[in-house]
């Protein structure tokens, strides 16, 4: 089985990283440089926590990681789900983290070590094996506690609009109807209802194919898109959304945006609004330039009405971005939340009507 491990380093660590990596390709191993890649001053964090990741992943099963002390490197790492990051100043250190602890990530503080002992450090923690026995139950049992902490629940917002026969819908797409097929009350053994909806029905999001000849529909598009950090600004007074009113707020490294406006109260009433706040086409080229995986907004349609060729919803879509419309945000402050946005998986849809939650962090 090919040998392989991951490393990173800040500063600090970076003249240590390189020794050790030499050590490590002549004991035939292939190694994974997240960086950094020279002294420069950097923050550590950005890096140990790709190394990390990789590891709490399954990518890898081990890795090293560097900076001054050590310190804040296992501080990070030990953050994420999986990870048993050790930080060792001697060979004895470094063998019991193997055997007792299972040791996955070693932690080396580039100020505190020399290079022979941090040579030694790593050949002893390599070759450890894990002694297992009465220190695998301890290890179930810091599973658990990780798994308890990861289930703990907090505030958990609602922003979808509820489906009912009546509701608003855009001008010409069906009719909300729900039938009974069944009732309990007429004598029938269960309750069944015939939902009569179009697929851009109340909160949904739309799939490229929405706009986009032979693009994907909403079954193609990832996970990832749809659940993760996220980042909510409310701009209540704004009629247009464009990238002069974004660049005001720090989008850099922000995923997944949500935009409440004063829509929210529109989305109460029965009856369509045609002056309904929207994005912008410069403002969504600036989204797409950022990087983000999916862009939502409080009505119907993220771009003006009745605008001709679509342009905001083609730059969009056209770049993989995953449009969401028809959010409830008007009870939930601005900030950081956890995203969970469940679309119907309907094959190859142009759109799908989605349950979709915000979770604080």
């Amino acid at each position: 089985m090919e040998k392989r491990i991951v490393v990173s380093s800040d500063h600090a660590g970076f003249e240590l990283k390189e020794a050790i990596k030499v050590f490590l390709k002549k004991n035939g191993y292939q190694v994974d440089d997240i960086g950094t890649d020279n002294t420069e001053p950097v923050d550590y964090p950005i890096f140990t926590y790709k190394a990390a990741e990789k590891v709490s992943s399954g990518e890898y099963s081990r890795g090293i990681v560097f900076c001054g002390t050590g310190q804040g490197d296992a501080i990070v790492a030990n953050k994420l789900p999986g990870v048993r990051a050790a930080l060792c100043w001697d060979m004895f250190s470094a063998e019991l983290s193997r055997s007792h602890n299972d040791s996955n990530i070693l932690v080396l503080g580039g100020w505190m070590l020399g290079r022979n002992l941090a040579l030694e450090i790593v050949r002893v923690w390599l070759f450890t094996p894990f002694a297992g026995g009465r220190h695998q139950r301890r290890l179930e049992q810091i599973k658990d506690i990780e798994v308890k902490s990861c289930l703990h629940r907090r505030m958990v917002y609602d922003i979808s609009l509820p489906i009912y026969p009546g509701m608003m819908v855009w001008p010409g797409d069906p009719a909300v109807s729900i039938d009974s097929i069944k009732s309990i009350a007429k004598g029938d053994s269960s309750n069944v209802s015939l939902l009569h909806i179009g697929s851009h029905t109340a909160t949904h999001i739309d799939a490229p194919s929405h706009f986009i000849k032979d693009a994907s529909g909403v079954d193609s598009i990832s996970p990832d898109a749809l659940m993760g950090p996220a980042r909510l600004i409310q701009l209540p007074e704004a009629s247009q959304i464009n990238r002069k009113l974004l660049e005001e707020f720090e989008l850099k490294g922000v995923s997944r945006l949500l935009i409440g406006t004063g829509n929210s109260a529109l989305l109460k009433k029965e009856q369509f609004d045609t002056g309904y706040a929207y994005i912008t086409e410069d403002a969504a080229g600036y989204l797409v330039g950022l990087g983000i995986k999916s862009l939502g907004i409080d009505y119907l349609s993220i771009e003006e009405f009745k605008k001709e060729r679509h342009p905001v919803h083609n730059a969009l879509l056209g770049a993989g971005v995953v449009i969401i419309e028809g959010l409830y945000l008007s009870e939930v402050p601005p900030g950081d939340y956890e995203l969970l946005c469940l679309p119907l998986k309907i094959k190859d849809g142009d759109a799908a009507p989605a349950r979709v939650f915000l979770r604080e962090v």
